[in-house]
């Protein structure tokens, strides 16, 4: 049995670094065991953006929940952007999907 939750954790680092080497300040938002998985894993701050970031590992399941959140919170002067990272595995390099 493979350890998903390990997996998705892994890949949020990965996203976090990635996000981190290009000058933006990353706060991630833990869940913990027995909670339901929120909309965001993390919210990158830099270079005048807000960028709210989903983090998904070979799939990219049902995205309606993020999309109602960007509809909701993605206006205003920081032009914040609501995104989905997936990471595919044995690619070094995730696909990015900004939600409009």
């Amino acid at each position: 049995m493979k350890n998903t939750r390990a997996k998705g954790m892994r890949n949020e680092r990965r996203a976090a670094l990635l996000l981190m080497q290009t000058g933006y300040k990353v706060f991630r938002l833990y869940q913990t065991r027995g909670t339901e998985q929120g909309e965001l894993d993390m919210i990158a701050i830099g270079h005048g953006r807000v960028r709210f970031v989903q983090v998904r590992s070979n799939q990219w399941h049902d995205l309606r929940p993020l999309k109602v959140f960007a509809a909701l919170y993605c206006q205003g002067t920081l032009m914040p952007t609501a995104e989905v990272w997936l990471y595919k595995d044995r690619e070094a390099e995730p696909t990015q999907r900004i939600l409009e």
